[in-house]
């Protein structure tokens, strides 16, 4: 570690926010989004339930503003702030015994609202916000799916009334806008697959007008991986890399382009740029030999710098962390912060670095175990950003 990285929050308790390229602070930038447990060493089963609440940056208290059972350790249970009628409300989802919902919260009067469905991504503008069945993805992969009540029978492998739904974040009111079925329609390579598919990783462009999403479809051993657009009303849906392709983990450069980890220049893995465009547009490597093959990688909010995170195996099982930026406009590379993850810390229970801004850019926040527990770190990078 170094006199950049600083905890956020202290043990005994586990504290993370669990995913990444989401901003996690209040307003008045001062207090972090987080969640609670008293475990770290399992995936969370339908027994297990998490507070959520607000970390104070300045005292390190975790201040509680409600528990929910719909979580896991490497998403977390999809954290935001909102602002709806001139006020900013914490939102996280949660499992009423009947139905997925989102929970909204004024962190001044701890009032709370139920929305319909569980946020997956906020649009950057607009009072709404894409929703995403957890229930269903825990069946199709629970370590990013919510372990709540399963479904009385199996959910079809392809549903025409699940998918993507537009969440009104006034009204409280979600409807299906692109199902499964219509996703799957339009993907010859994988029609003739058992099944099930499942969408994730979902999020707007910078004028919330578009949105990408991954699509994968179970084929054992493996499964098939695609990465597509979409207008908020469903129209226009592109498929940008197919099924023929490995992508993992992606983010809008601007309204257009796109950061992305894929083998789609048969290179193996890698960064590249690729256009949302009609038809197809140019794909290009991006920070060759400085960026990972893979990473969760967001940029800062004046679209200068990335964050990413990297892991490296170890000699003895233990997983190397590694946490920096990088500027693509000069391919500068700074790291940040190098940590040993124990080797207790894999598959479901891993901990995944998963780097957030503060919307002034002055610090990267991201969850590690190098102390032993499960905790969240501030990166100081004003000396490089400002």
């Amino acid at each position: 570690m170094n006199e950049r990285i600083a905890a956020l929050t202290r043990p005994p308790k586990h504290h993370f926010y669990g995913y990444y390229g989401m901003n996690a602070w209040s307003p008045d930038g001062t207090r972090h989004l987080a969640l609670q447990t008293e475990f770290d060493d399992h995936r969370p089963t339908a027994r297990d339930v998490a507070e959520v609440g607000l970390v104070d940056a300045a005292r390190g208290a975790f201040q509680p503003v409600g528990r929910t059972r719909a979580f896991n350790l490497q998403q977390g249970s999809m954290l935001h702030w909102i602002h709806v009628a001139g006020r900013a409300e914490c939102t996280y989802n949660d499992w009423t015994g009947e139905a997925l919902v989102t929970r909204a919260v004024d962190p001044q009067t701890f009032a709370v609202r139920t929305l319909q469905g569980a946020i997956a991504a906020v649009s950057p503008l607009a009072p709404q916000a894409i929703g995403l069945n957890f229930r269903r993805m825990f069946q199709c992969r629970p370590v990013v799916g919510y372990a709540v009540e399963p479904p009385a029978s199996p959910d079809p492998p392809f549903p025409e009334d699940d998918g993507l739904y537009l969440m009104d974040l006034v009204t409280g009111e979600a409807r299906l806008f692109l199902s499964l079925a219509e996703v799957v329609a339009r993907s010859p390579q994988v029609q003739g697959e058992p099944g099930p598919a499942w969408l994730n990783h979902v999020y707007y462009n910078p004028s919330g007008n578009r949105i990408i999403f991954m699509c994968r479809v179970n084929r054992p051993p493996a499964w098939r991986h695609s990465l597509w657009s979409v207008g908020l009303d469903g129209s226009d849906l592109r498929l940008l890399l197919d099924y023929d392709q490995r992508t993992s983990h992606f983010t809008w450069i601007d309204d257009t382009r796109i950061l992305c980890s894929t083998t789609v220049l048969g290179r193996g893995i890698q960064f590249v740029r690729l256009e949302d465009v009609p038809g197809g547009g140019a794909i290009v490597p991006e920070g060759e030999g400085l960026l990972p093959s893979d990473g969760h990688a967001c940029f800062s909010p004046d679209g200068q710098w990335l964050a990413c995170d990297a892991f490296h195996d170890g000699p003895n099982g233990e997983r190397l962390a590694e946490l920096m930026l990088y500027r693509p406009a000069d391919r500068r590379k700074e790291v940040l912060a190098r940590v040993e993850h124990p080797a207790r810390y894999v598959g479901d229970i891993r901990c995944d670095l998963h780097p957030r801004w503060h919307p002034d850019g002055r610090w990267v926040t991201f969850d590690s175990v190098h102390e032993g527990t499960r905790q969240i770190y501030r990166a100081d990078v004003s000396d490089l950003v400002g």
